[in-house]
């Protein structure tokens, strides 16, 4: 928190609206992290290539139950496509990993800091560490969420998996509505989603997603 006040302020002498200043903080941080974002795209990128053949590997052994020792050979053959396209299944989640800490330290700072204390952004905004009385900055947020997620390759091969996460901007929104939070730190995550889409969408035009070739058959 003390760090990200000390960005803050620096930026705001500056820049002398500390919404304003919380925006440019999200884009310094999201360029320090795109190096972390471009690994991330690259590892889904080869997740997804892979994904036909993992879904056909889970197919086989979905008649298991999850206590079956044969459980334990679809993790294995599942593993062992991991390791041959060289993927770290853990490797899409280093971006939103890194974000965490961030996300914490900028709720404690916009809670606790007096200079933010009753500092406007923009119209309605007049308090950023305050809620939004008319929550159109969390239902934005979470817009912008689901955009950016229609727009990142998915990694999830288990139909359940994708609904969960199709719904995650929609509970991300919905939390923030019910238990309302600063709207300083919504600003943030606003502002980083659509840094995201903007990201998102120069990968996605520089480096798109090869469809995988397909096998002959290796009989008639």
């Amino acid at each position: 928190a003390v760090p990200l006040f000390y960005a803050l302020r620096w930026m705001h002498t500056y820049v002398p609206n500390y919404g304003w200043a919380i925006v440019l903080l999200t884009v310094a941080i999201n360029t320090v992290l795109y190096p972390l974002k471009l690994k991330s795209w690259r590892s889904m990128q080869k997740m997804q290539k892979v994904a036909p053949e993992i879904r056909s590997i889970q197919d086989r052994y979905k008649k298991y139950g999850m206590r079956d020792p044969r459980k334990q050979e679809m993790n294995k053959e599942v593993m062992a496509v991991y390791s041959r396209e060289g993927i770290n299944p853990m490797g899409s989640c280093l971006p939103m990993l890194a974000q965490m800490p961030i996300w914490f330290g900028l709720y404690r700072m916009l809670t606790v800091t007096l200079e933010l204390r009753h500092a406007p952004w923009i119209f309605w905004i007049n308090d950023l560490s305050g809620p939004d009385p008319y929550y159109i900055l969390p239902v934005t947020m979470a817009i912008l969420m689901y955009v950016a997620q229609k727009m990142t390759p998915t990694t999830a091969t288990d139909p359940s998996q994708q609904r969960m996460m199709t719904l995650m901007p929609v509970l991300f929104g919905g939390m923030f509505v019910v238990f309302p939070i600063a709207s300083g730190l919504v600003l943030y995550m606003l502002a980083q989603n659509a840094i995201g889409i903007a990201q998102q969408w120069h990968l996605n035009r520089t480096s798109p997603l090869k469809a995988p070739a397909r096998r002959a058959a290796a009989t008639k």
